[in-house]
């Protein structure tokens, strides 16, 4: 097939010691530190997912047909059997592919790369021996493998195929875009297994499972055997959780200084005001008393007013509570003395 070689030539593709015109395999790598972009936190933890290789052959499997279910892998006719398609926009994944296929059937897939305007996709095609092609074949409803170790490894594959995270500083939020329902609901079964609270959105015609709590996005990393990724996610959960409760604590004690102040000013206008009209010395000792101890501590609240005062809390608002109310009916008083 034109513009397809074989998995031998990857290794010195990735290496560096060979190339081939029109096709870089680094091209989904990390650039040098002059040139380089940000990496995202999904892009980070894919990276780390594409490193880890299972050790047993069924792990390898379900890792491997998660990659092609979510990627909307197809089977194609060779010349000798049937050959398992992808179409990948990751180079890590791409590599992974291949090497996965080395390892289960040591097969020689083929690759081949397109380089377009904002990346680079990977096209590859794994010939399947005959007893690996029920795999590849089974419908949504019926391909969830029974292990549970199986199962870890198809949903590491899946979302190394159509998910993405965000980063824990931004918000929390985790999806995967499954090629149909059936899949989509396949997904959810497994993450509700796995004590994970998910949904399911359907979004532009796809179906979206999404997770958006911080504690089930930790999980399915683990689930997945993200531990750098884990670590990170929980390192930047615990700063960011921290300052959110600085911030809602200063919001509260704000709000409560606030509070205390404008309460103390209305209070010490009202006294000002009674003593205008009517004068202190018309009111009852206690509530002359009170003024006075008002006037003079306006930025006092009421527990520290009361504990200067020798009097309770109840005590101190009563009285002040009166006096405002006397302000706002001297005028009347007033009027009628005369």
């Amino acid at each position: 097939m034109p513009g397809l070689f074989r998995c031998g030539q990857l290794a010195s593709n990735v290496s560096g010691s060979r190339s081939e015109p029109g096709i870089d395999w680094n091209a989904g790598r990390r650039r040098p530190a002059s040139r380089r972009c940000p990496i995202s936190f999904s892009s980070e933890v894919k990276s780390e997912l594409s490193g880890l290789i299972p050790a047993r052959p069924c792990c390898q499997l379900a890792e491997l047909t998660g990659i092609f279910y979510s990627t909307r892998g197809r089977l194609i006719r060779t010349g000798s059997g049937n050959a398992a398609y992808f179409s990948l926009l990751r180079n890590s994944v791409a590599r992974k592919v291949v090497r996965l296929s080395r390892n289960l059937a040591q097969v020689d897939a083929k690759y081949h790369a397109e380089r377009h305007a904002k990346r680079t996709a990977f096209f590859i095609e794994v010939p399947l021996p005959p007893a690996l092609e029920p795999g590849f074949t089974i419908p949504a409803a019926r391909a969830l493998p029974p292990k549970p170790c199986d199962r870890k490894n198809f949903f590491r594959g899946f979302f190394l195929g159509c998910g993405s995270v965000n980063a824990p500083s931004t918000r929390y939020h985790l999806e995967l875009v499954a090629p149909t329902l059936g899949w989509a609901t396949i997904i959810l079964c497994l993450l509700h297994e796995a004590q994970v609270r998910a949904g399911v959105v359907e979004r532009a015609g796809q179906h979206v499972v999404y997770v958006k709590d911080a504690e089930g996005i930790a999980r399915c990393l683990q689930l997945m055997g993200g531990n750098r990724a884990v670590m990170e996610f929980e390192n930047v959960r615990v700063v960011r959780d921290v300052r959110a409760q600085v911030n809602r604590r200063i919001n509260f004690e704000t709000a409560n200084i606030d509070k205390t102040i404008g309460s103390a000013m209305r209070q010490v206008e009202a006294i000002n005001r009674l003593e205008r009209e009517q004068g202190l010395e018309t009111l009852p000792p206690s509530l002359q008393e009170m003024a006075r101890w008002r006037r003079e501590n306006p930025e006092l609240n009421l527990s520290e007013l009361a504990a200067q005062m020798n009097l309770s809390k109840s005590a101190v608002n009563h009285r002040l509570r009166r006096l405002v109310e006397i302000s706002e009916g001297a005028p009347e008083v007033s009027t009628s003395a005369r």
